[in-house]
């Protein structure tokens, strides 16, 4: 049943992830990356640190794990939103998000490498088909656009995710969800402040503000800076990184769909059975634990 949950968890958090390739948009049309990315921490930051100071939920930081924590704070979010930020100005959704689906293939390769994690026969097939079918239906969007300046960008993003994945995992196995998630934001909101102030200050504090832009900076905070990480914190902790990179792979499914039914976009049969491949490596590289589930839900009507 944990398992079962943890997989919920995962889902949940790529799907609010993917939300943000379509809020950037609309956000963009008003705001610029950095004063985007600096109101979505700093609110994010302060929710974290009321709830836990108003729920009692503090947790007691080693002197050591400041400065781990913010190594982890500066792959992501600073260099992960640096890159995701100004790359999908550059980019079209679909293929940002495709971009950003090649985190599970460095993170496996990364995680094996320095942390030892294994890696199955059933966990490499399902990775490389579900990036397969990543690549399928980007090639069934219409919107393929992109400068190399934004691919350079969103490079940075997907190894700033991969050396995420691998600094945080530790961390998960001291402090809950919460604790990581709140340090991780208020250190990403003082890695940010110097260039909000610098490259966008001055617009920020002189412009007419855009109450809509300002609504959709708040969904993407809540859903995706502070909903999402801590859905994805524990992911971490239960599944190994390896395992939990996998499900950015429905990060391209979930915004194709989003993309379709909230800009309009259209999805083509190259674009649905990319859709499909995605979703049976996602499966295949979790088989193992599938099939384990499978097995304990078969005998739990016998056990008295």
């Amino acid at each position: 049943m944990r398992l079962w949950f943890t997989y919920l968890k995962a889902t949940l958090a790529m799907l609010f992830w993917s939300l943000t390739f379509v809020w950037f948009k609309i956000a963009f049309r008003s705001y610029r990356p950095y004063e985007i990315t600096f109101l979505r921490l700093a609110l994010a930051a302060g929710l974290l640190f009321a709830v836990m100071w108003l729920g009692k939920k503090r947790e007691v930081i080693k002197g050591k794990d400041y400065l781990h924590l913010m190594l982890v704070a500066f792959c992501e979010p600073f260099m992960y939103f640096i890159g995701e930020a100004n790359g999908m100005q550059y980019v079209s959704s679909t293929l940002g998000s495709l971009i950003i689906s090649t985190i599970p293939i460095f993170s496996a390769l990364g995680a094996w490498l320095i942390l030892k994690e294994k890696i199955s026969l059933s966990l490499i097939l399902g990775l490389l088909i579900s990036t397969g079918g990543v690549a399928v239906m980007s090639l069934g969007s219409d919107d393929l656009s992109a400068t190399l300046k934004g691919v350079l960008f969103l490079l940075v993003a997907v190894f700033a995710g991969m050396f995420y994945g691998i600094t945080v995992r530790e961390l998960t196995l001291r402090y809950n969800a919460l604790t990581i998630v709140a340090w991780q934001s208020l250190f990403g909101l003082l890695y940010f402040s110097p260039l909000f102030l610098y490259y966008d200050g001055s617009h920020f504090f002189s412009m007419q503000q855009d109450i809509q832009g300002l609504i959709t900076i708040a969904a993407m905070s809540i859903f995706a800076s502070v909903g999402a990480f801590m859905l994805y914190t524990g992911v971490i902790r239960d599944l190994g990184v390896i395992k939990s990179n996998v499900f950015t792979n429905l990060i391209p499914v979930f915004t194709v769909i989003l993309a379709y039914l909230m800009l309009g976009d259209t999805l083509s049969l190259l674009g649905a059975l990319g859709l499909a491949l995605t979703i049976v490596g996602l499966l295949l590289s979790q088989y193992k634990d599938l099939k384990r589930i499978v097995r304990r839900a078969n005998i739990a009507p016998y056990i008295p």
